[in-house]
């Protein structure tokens, strides 16, 4: 286990790992991250740590006094509602007595004063007012997925769109290979929806009939407006028009259907750039783009959110967004992302006829191809809206090999080590953006980030976007322009931001 808490603790704190100094005692702080822990995927506790990383110990005359201090705190339904039974273990590293606690994600929502947290990238996140955020986290918990609702009303025949169930017979069948033939083949209509768990029975009422994820993927299009009237997605060019849009396609029909029009748009209005791979083949970087993005908006969605999904082209800039059941809240890359099926029928059908892989493999996908094909890797905001911002434009030329290059630091996780952001102004290589190695790095990188992809981005939006308070965004931006990472050029309202080095 020693090994195991070295590692823990040289790859720093992240969405399942919180450090804490403890010099005074036990932080007042801790149950919300044993709420935090709790309410969403789980995570160690590590005492004796602060947050660089520095190994400071616990007094051994405190060990026995926190360790029974933290045991029937979290016994007092005062202060851990539902109570947990779980306790500080001790270790021994360096020298120095290190307590830790893995806290297990709970079936139930878990409150610490009253109060209910959840984690996110960059720490515990309140969301006591948000009743509709906690019911989604209900719901997640007890395997409550809006999209096995049974609806014993549907006929099959008339319905479902015989063609559309047969293509996907054909898409599965050639997903397995030549050499072997799908099951759907040689099952009729009924058979097949029971195997791709697309007819249930309603666990209550004890009827049969098809799900909501059934009728979204074979529907035909009067039939989904009826049960479902948020399955749309709305396609926008903005070029031109800022303002209104220059094209549009606002697509209400089956997730099948939907999938090639949102790829045709996009292929309409994004230039197909040259690209090679790790493995020296030619790939279409923007067609693999939008093919995860599209597959995430449709696989993950909220689909019964009042909100559309949507996807904007601009000049610069390709966003997806759609609404999320998300399960924490923050910026999200590659070394922070854990995967979640929210929607596992609908993503299991999607992998059965070959459009999608393993869950996860997306995230990485997109990173990749964003920096390949733009310089750049995408922004992933995990938030009510789950939103995909991919740079479109290059600020200079780059040669394969440095986009390689790029490609390898980034998914090895030696921008984040290093502290450095890769970034260009005015036209011109500014190479690596070297931050100290110092606590709130990691926001600062992606604050960089963020003004390195758009440099009119407001105090308010960044405030937004990372989840803190406004006087800490301020404080952030001082100290970048302190060391002379970045300067404002013009007033408040209707300057810009320069990045220096």
């Amino acid at each position: 286990m020693e090994q195991e808490i070295r590692d823990l603790i040289e790859k720093g704190e992240k969405i399942d790992v919180e450090f804490k100094s403890a010099q005074g005692g036990l932080p007042k702080n801790l149950y919300e991250t044993v709420s935090a822990f709790s309410n969403t995927v789980g995570g160690y506790i590590i005492l004796g740590v602060n947050d660089k990383k520095e190994i400071i110990g616990i007094n051994p005359s405190d060990v026995n006094k926190l360790k029974k201090e933290f045991t029937i705190n979290c016994n007092n339904e005062q202060i851990v509602n539902p109570t947990i039974f779980t306790e500080l273990k001790e270790i021994k590293i360096d020298d120095k007595i290190i307590l830790y606690v893995y806290i297990e994600k709970s079936n139930n929502i878990q409150k610490t004063k009253n109060k209910v947290f959840i984690r996110n990238h960059e720490g515990d996140f309140n969301i006591t007012d948000n009743l509709d955020l906690i019911l989604r986290i209900y719901n997640q918990k007890h395997k409550i997925y809006d999209e096995d609702k049974v609806y014993p009303d549907i006929d099959i025949e008339k319905d479902l769109n015989h063609d559309l169930i047969e293509r996907a017979r054909k898409l599965a069948n050639v997903n397995v290979g030549h050499k072997k033939t799908h099951p759907w083949v040689n099952m009729t209509d009924l058979e097949m929806l029971k195997s791709a768990g697309l007819y249930k029975e309603d666990e209550e009422t004890k009827k049969e009939g098809v799900t909501l994820a059934g009728i979204m993927l074979f529907g035909y299009d009067n039939v989904i407006a009826n049960v479902n009237k948020f399955c749309r997605t709305d396609a926008i060019l903005r070029i031109d028009d800022l303002d209104r849009y220059d094209d549009r396609d606002f697509i209400e029909t089956n997730l099948l259907d939907m999938y090639d029009r949102l790829l045709d748009f996009i292929g309409k209005y994004t230039k197909d750039r040259f690209t090679l791979n790790s493995k020296n083949i030619r790939v279409s970087a923007i067609g693999i783009i939008a093919r995860e993005m599209v597959l995430n908006s449709l696989m993950h969605r909220d689909i019964t959110d009042g909100h559309f999904s949507r996807v904007i082209i601009y000049e610069d800039k390709m966003i997806m967004e759609n609404p999320n059941s998300f399960a924490t809240m923050g910026i999200m890359t590659v070394h922070n992302y854990i995967p979640l099926a929210k929607n596992p029928t609908l993503a299991n059908f999607f992998r059965e006829i070959g459009y999608a892989d393993e869950l996860g493999s997306g995230v990485r996908r997109i990173t990749e191809n964003s920096i390949l094909y733009s310089g750049k890797p995408p922004i992933i905001e995990d938030k009510e809206m789950f939103r995909i911002t991919i740079p479109l434009k290059r600020d200079r030329r780059y040669d394969e090999v440095e986009l390689k290059m790029l490609v390898e630091q980034e998914m090895s996780g030696q921008n984040l080590e290093n502290g450095t952001v890769n970034g260009t102004v005015n036209g011109t290589v500014n190479g690596t953006v070297n931050l100290e190695k110092k606590s709130n790095y990691a926001i600062k990188k992606r604050l960089l980030e963020l003004i390195i992809n758009d440099n009119n981005i407001t105090v308010k939006k960044l405030v937004n976007d990372l989840n803190k308070s406004e006087r800490s965004i301020k404080r952030y931006l001082n100290e970048l322009k302190e060391n002379g990472y970045i300067e404002r050029v013009g007033s408040d309202k209707t300057g810009y931001w320069k990045v220096l080095k």
